[in-house]
């Protein structure tokens, strides 16, 4: 045989070698693959949207969502005879609300065609259940960006079941 020949021999050789190792190399990533256990697991995500609306009152309304209470707080203005009026600062109209339980929010904005002295129940019904109502007073003269933040305790920690459906009433 000649040198030549022994060479080509060994290219040959190595050639073939070369897809033995690939081929098991493939193999073994195969077998990996199906020896692996595959874990699924089923997660299920929960989003609410926030609206403004334009209350027919002449009252603007701003859907805050929800939230949970880091703090209790006694109610206010859960009564006409005490209701909460607009100011130039911040005011706050809430059921009672106990620390740890979900909380809804909606902010009210006074608008300067909003009649002056009103008084307005907001009402915040989840699935079949109402909140409130909580009052809310326009000043006297009405006045553009004035705000008051209601907030209904759903006396719960927990949201109900999805879907639920909810609404706000402002009369």
């Amino acid at each position: 045989m000649t040198k030549l020949g022994k060479t080509s021999r060994h290219v040959r050789l190595i050639e073939r070698a070369g897809w033995l190792v690939a081929g098991k190399v493939c193999l073994t990533l195969l077998a990996l693959v199906f020896a692996a256990s595959i874990t699924v697991s089923t997660t299920t995500y929960q989003a609410q949207v926030g609206s403004a609306v334009n209350v027919t009152n002449s009252l603007l309304a701003t859907d805050k969502g929800f939230s949970v209470a880091s703090t209790g707080s006694t109610s206010n203005g859960t009564s006409c005879s005490a209701p909460v009026t607009f100011s130039p600062s911040p005011g706050v109209a809430n059921t009672n609300i106990t620390a740890g339980h979900f909380v809804y929010a909606i902010q009210v904005n006074s608008t300067s065609t909003a009649p002056s002295n009103a008084q307005f129940n907001v009402t915040f019904v989840l699935g079949s259940t109402v909140y409130g109502p909580l009052c809310i007073q326009t000043p006297s003269p009405s006045v553009d960006g004035q705000m008051i933040d209601c907030k209904f305790d759903i006396g719960t920690n927990s949201l109900p079941s999805s879907p639920y459906s909810f609404r706000v009433i402002i009369v």
